[in-house]
């Protein structure tokens, strides 16, 4: 049976394939960007707004807040807090602050534009604890996490800038300053405005540019693809010819000439005279006889390994039988598991039939098994065959490439696309296994 030709129909499912994962690929990657561009320009504009955050926290710690700030105003008198209120919530009012905390080096909130918070006792942690002493300044974005920012995590997150300066009296504190990121958020969003166009849009035009390369490409795999096919289906071809035509000369010939000998020797034994002299005579013709039938025999049971009878459909199952038949007159009982229906070519049942046929052999050369289980299943797109038995199992040691037959089984099976595996069998024994594409010679 001759497989058609891999028709124009496939080439083009090739070329779409190649050209869908291109695309896909090039979406993938453009996701990529556009999330790294944003995650930069996230980070940019965040950076950004903390530097300028700290420079209007520290400006305004220093300039308007400490002046103020005096043993009046720790004492809580009503005047002088008066006045501190005033400035600051004027300062509030102009600016994106939303609120301010002055802390005294005991964790004390001095004032707050949150009344219920001031005169309340807070842990400070580093690097905030330290600014009393270095008078430096922190940033950070905040999510409002923690004990002290109980009454303000409606608001999700702000930026919060620590600044340590001295009061009027020369003594340390700490500015706290929350911004809103309303700003930052703008400016994340105009730098994106700005560079993403150009990113994706470059990228966009070099895909464009490329495109007609990639269709090139894939065409080149479509007739290469389409070469090896052919190539595929030659061999095989070549192959199924070539036993063909060795079983028939060996029938026609061979064969022929030893039945016609086998028959002939019975009228060569009665030629002979009845004296005791040519008893031995017609005790070799006999022997010969036999060792002719023998022969005869073991030359059609080749035949049948070399050119199965037939192998299309259902006749798959009667051959796979056959040489199970075969297999148990040696001695192993054999168990064999095919599928209700054969819906694979006859090129894949007689590459099946090979691999079942090389390891039933090995089975009864090496095995001394008692038991063999032969199982053929189909899995999607490629026909998985095993052969497991209970014998000796593998030597310490032991690959495909210490057996010949083996080891061109393996490779032939390698050029189709498939795979030769034999490894020792769970519970003792050996197990071989092997793969065949159900489209090696292009076709479904």
């Amino acid at each position: 049976m001759t497989p058609p030709d891999p028709g124009p129909d496939q080439g083009r499912v090739i070329v779409r394939g190649a050209v869908r994962r291109f695309v896909l690929l090039s979406v993938a990657t453009l996701a990529v960007l556009a999330l790294g561009t944003v995650l930069v320009c996230s980070r940019i504009a965040q950076d950004s707004a903390l530097s300028e955050a700290k420079l209007r926290g520290a400006t305004l710690a220093g300039t308007v807040a400490a002046p103020l700030v005096d043993q009046r105003v720790r004492e809580q008198d009503a005047v002088a807090m008066a006045r501190l209120s005033a400035v600051l919530e004027r300062s509030m009012d102009v600016g994106s602050i939303a609120h301010i905390k002055l802390w005294t080096p005991e964790g004390r909130i001095l004032w707050s534009d949150e009344r219920e918070l001031v005169g309340q006792t807070f842990e400070l942690e580093e690097p905030v604890d330290g600014l009393f002493a270095n008078q430096g300044t922190v940033a950070e974005l905040s999510h409002l996490e923690k004990d002290e920012n109980a009454t303000e995590r409606s608001e999700i997150e702000l930026l919060e800038v620590y600044t340590g300066t001295r009061d009027a009296d020369g003594q340390a504190l700490v500015f706290e300053t929350y911004y809103t990121t309303d700003e930052m958020r703008g400016r994340e969003r105009a730098i994106l405005g700005a560079i993403l166009p150009v990113g994706l849009g470059g990228l966009l035009l070099f895909q464009a540019a490329v495109m007609p390369l990639a269709v090139s490409l894939a065409r080149r795999v479509e007739r290469g693809e389409l070469q090896r096919n052919r190539l595929l289906r030659q061999t095989v071809l070549t192959q199924h010819r070539e036993r063909l035509r060795i079983a028939r000369d060996l029938h026609d010939g061979v064969v022929q000439d030893l039945a016609g000998l086998r028959y002939a020797l019975p009228v060569v034994a009665a030629q002979l005279p009845g004296t005791p002299e040519a008893g031995a005579a017609r005790e070799t013709v006999e022997q010969a006889r036999d060792i002719l039938a023998r022969d005869v025999e073991a030359l059609r049971s080749l035949l049948v390994d070399i050119h199965p009878p037939g192998l299309v459909g259902a006749a798959f199952r009667d051959a796979v039988g056959d040489l199970a038949e075969r297999t148990r007159r040696a001695g192993p009982d054999v168990r064999v598991e095919l599928p209700d229906v054969v819906d694979w070519t006859v090129d894949v049942s007689r590459v099946a039939y090979r691999v079942v046929q090389e390891a039933l052999r090995n089975v009864v050369e090496h095995a001394e098994a008692t038991s063999v289980v032969v199982a053929v299943e189909r899995r999607e797109d490629v026909l998985v065959v095993s052969v497991g038995d209970d014998g000796r199992g593998l030597p310490p040691g032991t690959a495909v490439e210490g057996h010949i037959g083996l080891r061109l089984l393996g490779d032939h099976l390698e050029d189709l696309g498939g795979s030769l595996e034999v490894a020792p069998r769970p519970g003792g024994g050996t197990l071989l296994t092997a793969t065949i594409p159900v489209d090696l010679l292009g076709q479904g």
